[in-house]
């Protein structure tokens, strides 16, 4: 695994505190939950769990917004990091990986393997890790799941490691995976900044 300078990575510790990772990971266990789509809208898009195994939480409309308030008062910054008229993000989703979930090397958008409206005009990736990945006994965290990036040219790939609150940026065409969980519960926020043109 390659260290991340050369993967154009943009990391943010402690960009959510311990506190609130706990009481928004306590939401999503209560929510109603449904399977990710793959790709699309949730009203015209496409369920693939040889693809995507995740599930999605429907959070109260108090809690999405506090959350995409932060992230867009984090725009700026990753205009500036990445050099691009970054204008907007999508609603952030609130997703639970348990034991056997996985999402495989994809693409976010950015590119031609993706030829979906919905998609091209998504420039930067952002994923929230809520809790740590560790060892197969650790409390609180889980076990597998990782985020993986790999250079598709070269094979060259770069860990990052789950850390409760880690915000990770990166260009929406970079090829990632989630690895499948072992053990215990992953929970994330994914969203996308989108240049509107």
């Amino acid at each position: 695994m390659s260290g991340n300078g050369r993967f154009d990575l943009q990391i943010v510790e402690h960009f959510l505190d311990p506190e609130r990772c706990r009481r928004l990971i306590d939401e999503i266990r209560q929510a109603e939950t449904s399977n990710a789509l793959t790709y699309g809208k949730r009203e015209s898009g496409l369920v693939d769990e040889r693809t995507r195994k995740v599930r999605q939480a429907t959070l109260n409309s108090e809690t999405k917004v506090s959350i995409t308030t932060r992230l867009l008062d984090l725009l700026p910054r990753l205009r500036d990091r990445f050099d691009l008229p970054l204008s907007t993000i999508e609603e952030p989703q609130f997703l639970w990986y348990g034991p056997g979930d996985f999402f495989v090397a994809h693409q976010d958008g950015n590119t031609k393997l993706i030829r979906l409206d919905s998609d091209r005009l998504r420039r930067i990736s952002v994923s929230v890790f809520l809790n740590h990945e560790g060892e197969v006994d650790s409390p609180d965290g889980y076990a597998g799941g990782s985020l993986i990036f790999t250079d598709r040219l070269t094979g060259d790939r770069c860990l990052v490691r789950g850390e409760t609150g880690k915000l990770v940026a990166f260009r929406s065409e970079l090829t990632h995976e989630v690895t499948p969980v072992i053990c215990g519960d992953r929970f994330a926020i994914v969203t996308w900044c989108r240049v509107v043109s």
